[in-house]
This record gives C-alpha cells, structure tokens and sequence, in this order.
C-alpha cells in the first residue's frame, strides 16, 4: 500500500482543506506516515500571509532533492497558498516538484495524482473558479475530530492594503447552505461534538438570501452539535443580528474573535479596513450588553508603514480599554504585490517593530493574566480534545479558556466538569470534580 505524507502551514482552512486532502487519497489506498523518508507521495499544504515563512519553505523543498534522486517515482507535490500565488513558476525554481495546485483544485488531486503518474509529467493548475457560489467534495472518516471545522465561504473582498488573501484565495464565494449543513450532520454521527465555521471573512456569508446569522441559526438546530465557533470575522460586517445570535442561540459559544489590527483610526485608514475604532467599540459594547462575561480576542499588526510612537501608544490604550482575553500579535511584513507594498515604505524599522512587539505581548500576557486570575477556583465544562506534552488531558471551557489536567484517556472526547486550580497567561491548570 503506498504511503503519503502530508505537512500542513499557517491557518485553519487550511488544516480543513489537508483533511479533506487526507479523505480524497483513502479512496486511492493511500495510507498516512509521519515518515517523510518512507512516504511514496509527500504534499505541502502551504500559507504565504509572511514572507518570511514562504522564503523557509522554498528554501526547505531543496532538502527533498537528494530523496527524488534516490526514488524516481516519489511525487512531491504542493498546494495552498504559496503554490496559489506562484503557480508554473514554481516547477522552474523546484526540479524536483511533480505538482503545483491551487486552492480551487484540492477536489481534483486525485485526477492530478493520476495525471502526473500515467503522462510522467510534471503539472501546475492554479486557475480559480469563476463561480460565484462553490461546492466541495468531503468524505468523512470513519471517526470525525471531536472539534471540527468547516468551510462555509472563501474568498475575501475587503482587499486590506496589507493583506495577500485576497490574491491567492480569490473573491468571495459562498457554500450552499445544504452543503454545509449536511457536513456538518455527518461530522456530528461520526463523533463531532464542536465545529468552528471557517472563511476569511466568515460574517460576509452570503447565499441566497441567507445570510450568516441565518446560517448560524440553521447550524444551532443540528441534532447532537453541542458547541459552535466561527472565524474570522470582519467588524464592518458585525451586525446586529448576529449579536442577537449570540444571545439566542443555544450552542454559539461565548468567544469572539474579531481583529482589529490597530488601535488608531489613521493606521486603519491606511491599512484600509473600512472601520473605524469607535464603530469597533461601540459594536463590542452592544455585544457585552447582552453577553456580560463573553471572552474577547483579535489580531494586531504593530510597525505598520507610517506608524509613530504615538499611533502605536493608542494600540497599547485599546488594550487597556477592550482587556482582550487573549491577542495574536505580529510585526507587519511586507508582501509584494498588495497595496501597502505599493504604496507605502517600509519605514519602521526592525528593532523597533521588535520592541513595540515585546511591549505590546507584555502588556497582554499581564491582562491575559489578570483576567484568568478571576477564574481561579471556578467550575466549568471542558471538551476533552487532546493529551498534552506533560501527557495530560487537554480541552477547551466554552469561552475557548485551554485547560490541563489529570484524567483518564478514556474521557478523550467528553464533557467533563473540572475545576480552574492555577491561572497561567495562555491556560490553566485544573482537577476533575
């Protein structure tokens, strides 16, 4: 039986996407190893947010050519992103790469496969599909992840100076909801019990006439789903109806990831954003109204091309303010080809993107701290997922708060009631009640 391997970059529709990957090579009797040596077929799922990140993964693709050398019929192939926005391009500067294909050709890779094997050829197909809605071929296995995710849109349109996604995932396209909705039940008998709805821009969801509070709505009525989750969306579309959802709705969980890149009108002006810091705030305060003790997390891009000391300080102040549960923080990096690179120098420099990073993890790791410290000796329902490095159980308290404890394997999986012992910044330490 042939083997692949299968090594996944960067975000969640792209772990969604190598799982259906996964489910699509079944079929071909392929079998899963973590041994790249011994794989008779090795795929990258790739991500190109950083170019940092691209540069390291091209630069490590060079490793495999002594192993193409040893094994003519090794296919080495790579997907996502990267493959996405450099298409053709890539078999030029790779040799040894068999196959590129873009994010609208993960359902074809079977046909790819047998392409690329039969003509003895090497492939690049990238072209997206000019579709306005789209459909996606999934195979559930015979066990679904206790916390899944699905795709119900992809594509972006809000075009952030900053930001490539627009470039290498398209315009956006949204999923029937039929489609998503019959993904979701099949997850839900396999084992499911959470699923985080997935799209660049998930609350821009739009089929139809159904909209994504409607959708969500629709999802909250699935028979044995007990948790919901949803990223990422925008704050120019966070509407009022889909804070009535997160009053209303029996399983939404009580988390919001909602980016907000920078905490001074200007820098959004320039990052193009479409929203400003007061619509943010006061869509945030009409959430809490309903929803008091909802944990709250975003994105932050410090060093954006302009940024003073003083644009970065009202950064820091909308921490202070909002008191984030947890934030992703990033110096910005430029991509060719988006608008900020065009149009905007570089100008902040490398020692001090890394200083007001470090200022700004400090202030969130004390904050993060702070608000967990709350917690300490509280009672809550933990979704067992995962056995930690320290080989203790691992899950998730409905506010997406992580939890580690002590407890059998056999409670992988299940809701279990434990009891919040030692506040850390990211996480918890707890003991089964």
């Amino acid at each position: 039986m042939p083997s692949f391997y299968l090594k996944t970059y960067g975000c969640q529709m792209n772990v969604y996407d190598s799982e259906r990957m996964v489910a699509l090579l079944s079929p071909l009797h392929y079998s899963p190893t973590e041994n790249m040596d011994e794989a008779d077929l090795i795929l990258f799922n790739t991500c190109t947010v950083r170019e940092k990140a691209k540069h390291k993964l091209l630069s490590d693709l060079g490793f495999l050519k002594p192993m193409k050398e040893k094994n003519k019929n090794l296919i080495i192939g790579m997907g996502g992103c990267v493959a996405q926005e450099e298409g053709e391009k890539l078999l030029k500067r790779v040799p040894h790469l068999d196959l590129v294909f873009g994010v609208d050709q993960v359902d074809e890779l079977p046909h790819l496969l047998e392409q690329v094997q039969k003509n003895k050829r090497r492939l690049s197909v990238t072209a997206f599909d000019t579709d306005p809605k789209f459909s996606l071929a999934y195979a559930v296995p015979d066990q679904s992840p206790v916390s899944s995710f699905i795709t119900i849109m992809k594509g972006c349109d809000k075009f952030c100076s900053f930001c490539i996604v627009p470039f290498t995932r398209g315009r956006e396209k949204s999923r029937s909801p039929r489609e998503i909705l019959q993904e979701i039940e099949l997850k839900v008998k396999k084992g499911t019990k959470e699923i985080t709805l997935l799209g660049q821009n998930v609350n821009s969801y739009q089929y139809e006439g159904i909209n994504f509070p409607k959708l969500l709505r629709m999802v909250d009525q699935i028979s044995g789903l007990k948790r919901i989750r949803f990223t990422s969306p925008h704050p120019q579309d966070f509407s009022d109806e889909l804070i009535e959802c997160y009053i209303n709705a029996q399983h939404l969980c009580p988390h919001l990831h909602l980016p907000v890149q920078s905490g001074n009108n200007d820098v959004l002006k320039r990052m193009r954003r479409w929203h400003t810091i007061e619509h943010y705030k006061e869509r945030l305060q009409k959430l809490k109204k309903g929803i008091p003790h909802i944990a709250l997390s975003t994105d932050i891009i410090v060093g954006f091309p302009g940024e003073t000391k003083e644009e970065f300080e009202d950064t820091l102040s909308l921490l202070k303010e909002i008191r984030y549960d947890f934030v992703f923080s990033f110096k910005y990096s430029s991509r060719q080809g988006t608008r900020a690179a065009e149009e905007f120098s570089d100008d902040v420099s490398e020692p001090e993107k890394e200083s007001r990073l470090a200022s700004l993890q400090r202030l969130q790791e004390q904050i993060s701290k702070e608000i967990n410290e709350t917690l300490v000796g509280i009672t809550q329902e933990v979704l067992v997922e995962a056995v930690s490095k320290e080989q203790r159980l691992q899950g998730r308290t409905p506010n997406n708060k992580i939890v580690h404890f002590e407890g059998d394997p056999s409670l992988m999986g299940k809701f279990v009631d434990v009891s919040l012992q030692k506040a850390m910044p990211h996480s918890f330490l707890g003991t089964l009640t």
